[in-house]
């Protein structure tokens, strides 16, 4: 592992994301979840199947006003510094992630869902976090468990780099599948 320079590591093959998914969690939500997120992603840099917010009806200025930032937040319960953290720099990572308690072992405390994120420069926050939905679930670095009453899964999801024989850490997330569907609904429907 790297030296204690602000960049969080971990293992590029951890055995958290070998664990294996029953069948009955590739249904028509996974479906969408996957042609949102990975092959029609926002993020247009991303895919060239991108779909930009604004082909669903939204301003190009929709994230000036936090109305759409709010009501995403909220979907997940996410609070600034308490369960959402934010790294400006690569070497803020390590820190982000011990502000809200997404270190190594992120994917055993699923209780609530939360999120740490290196924000690039070209994004603002919630299109980078689409960004690193897309990177996790597109390179297969996640896993998903049941929640506790079996109508839901959740999503551990991570992202990053693999540099000098480790994986620097981009992003960790705890997301519910049905947050990820309802976040889905609000930006192809636009409900606030």
């Amino acid at each position: 592992m790297s030296k204690n320079n602000g960049i969080e590591t971990t293992s590029i093959n951890p055995g958290w994301i070998k664990r294996r998914v029953p069948n009955s969690y590739a249904d028509d939500g996974l479906r969408r979840i996957i042609m949102f997120y990975v092959i029609n992603t926002p993020c247009s840099d991303l895919s060239s199947s991108s779909i930009p917010l604004s082909e669903y009806g939204w301003d190009k200025n929709v994230w000036r006003n936090h109305d759409l930032k709010n009501t995403l937040f909220d979907v997940a319960s996410l609070e600034r510094n308490i369960t959402f953290s934010v790294a400006k720099n690569i070497s803020d990572m390590k820190t982000a992630c011990q502000s809200i308690g997404m270190k190594k072992k992120f994917h055993d405390e699923r209780q609530k869902e939360k999120i740490v994120i290196y924000k690039p420069n070209r994004y603002n926050e919630f299109m980078a976090i689409f960004y690193h939905i897309r990177n996790a679930l597109a390179h297969g670095r996640l896993a998903m468990y049941p929640l506790g009453d079996e109508t839901d899964i959740v999503f551990a999801l991570e992202d990053g780099i693999k540099r000098n024989g480790e994986f620097q850490v981009r992003s960790r997330m705890i997301l519910k599948k049905s947050t990820l569907l309802k976040w889905i609904d609000i930006i192809e429907k636009k409900e606030l």
